[in-house]
């Protein structure tokens, strides 16, 4: 059997020599600690202190109803800018930073009408590590989402040809990721999810112009509590194959499903989109 104290003492001493060598080295004494580590423990904990840059564009399918402009559901395609700041800080919480570009172009079952449609969304999340090893991670928190837009209806020329659109939620977020070994190369497997619970929207009352909300300033209940009750979900599914060690190309599947229904009106987007872009990790 071996005699642990003398065991302990020996460990300590290695310990300082690798520190040692690693400041002569220049080189961050993680670097030098990890494979020590990896010796002695069956799962690896990763390093406390990681950003992920990620830049992805996404095209797909939408299905969009807004019954202030039309009864008539709307399809077409999406194009998504997304870019994506995540900051793993595991003795505390997780910063992520999401900013999010959209443009659609829409026509309705009979193709005599179509609709031009964007919107600006920025999330911001605090998440939890609830496991975070080398080869998998799961973290949760809370989340808040900021999204703005627009629609014009192009047959609505005489009536309520636009919309506009203004909403703020709180939620939550997970995260979560796998490491799959191929083939020599380490492919992560990466999900993600929001889920608001409770927020606020403004909408005009049905049949109400925008001319007499602003200009006669005719209040009709033109801000909404929004709640779970009408749920709203958005997820990612991406897989991200390795450049280099720290550059990665992303591929994936976003599906994006907001809906309400503020004084009567009923608002929907239902998106599924290819997404492909770059991921930096440093």
């Amino acid at each position: 059997m071996y005699n642990f104290p003398y065991m302990r003492t020996f460990l300590i001493i290695i310990v300082i020599l690798f520190a040692s060598y690693a400041q002569a080295q220049e080189k961050p004494i993680i670097d030098i600690l990890l494979p020590l580590e990896r010796m002695t423990n069956e799962y690896d904990i990763i390093s406390t202190r990681q950003i992920e840059k990620s830049t992805t564009f996404a095209i797909g399918n939408i299905n969009r109803l807004d019954t202030y402009l039309s009864q008539e559901e709307y399809n077409g395609t999406e194009f998504r800018f997304i870019s994506d700041l995540y900051k793993i800080r595991l003795d505390i919480w997780d910063l992520n930073f999401t900013h999010e570009g959209a443009i659609d172009y829409t026509h309705n079952r009979v193709d005599n009408a179509n609709t031009l449609a964007g919107h600006y969304d920025f999330a911001f999340s605090m998440l939890k590590a609830i496991e975070h090893r080398n080869k998998y991670s799961f973290h949760a928190g809370f989340m808040t989402d900021l999204y703005t837009g627009f629609a014009y209806n192009m047959r609505n020329t005489a009536n309520n040809p636009a919309q506009g659109y203004a909403s703020l939620s709180i939620g939550g977020a997970i995260k979560a990721h796998y490491d799959l070994l191929i083939r020599h190369k380490i492919l992560k497997i990466n999900y993600e999810a929001r889920l608001p619970f409770v927020g606020i929207m403004f909408s005009p009352a049905y049949g109400q112009s925008y001319y007499e909300l602003f200009n006669n300033g005719n209040y009709d209940n033109n801000i909404v509590v929004t709640s779970i009750a009408i749920p709203q979900y958005r997820h990612q599914l991406s897989i991200d194959y390795p450049i280099n060690n720290q550059t990665y190309i992303r591929i994936g599947y976003l599906g994006d499903y907001r809906q309400s229904k503020p004084n009567e009106l009923k608002q929907h987007t239902y998106t599924n989109s290819f997404l492909i872009g770059f991921v930096l990790r440093k």
